[in-house]
């Protein structure tokens, strides 16, 4: 009975939870690099120090839409940067999530498949 309920933990709610935690992780780290936020001000600008109206003669309405020109391109390559490495780190996340999950799936058969290793006296070859 033990291990019935052992290996019905394993594959049921083990597994689930593992499930979950991965999924929370992936979560977090989408937080944590803010791409949905990132995403909705792509072109804002960026630490602009007065993004106001400017008033007064063209050539200073001209240099102030100049500045904010920039501001949002600058904005615009350093919030895009931050977004390709937040969507590489969730890739390389779910990655070596999902080798995690099919390692558990394989991790119980382990002892079964050392045993008649074991006995057929199979050994590598490297030794």
């Amino acid at each position: 009975m033990f291990l019935v309920g052992l290996l019905q933990w394993w594959y049921g709610y083990g597994w689930l939870g593992e499930i979950r935690r991965i999924g929370r992780r992936l979560q977090s780290t989408a937080e944590l690099f803010s791409i949905g936020q990132l995403a909705t001000t792509l072109f804002s600008p960026f630490r602009q120090i007065s993004a106001g109206q400017v008033g007064g003669s063209i050539g200073v309405q001209l240099r102030a839409f100049f500045d904010k020109l920039i501001s949002r391109i600058i904005g615009a390559i350093v919030r895009s940067g931050t977004i390709i490495a937040g969507i590489v780190t969730i890739t390389f996340q779910a990655i070596i999530g999902g080798v995690g999950l099919i390692v558990w799936l394989v991790l119980p058969t382990l002892p079964i498949v050392g045993l008649i290793l074991f006995a057929i006296e199979w050994t590598p070859q490297w030794i």
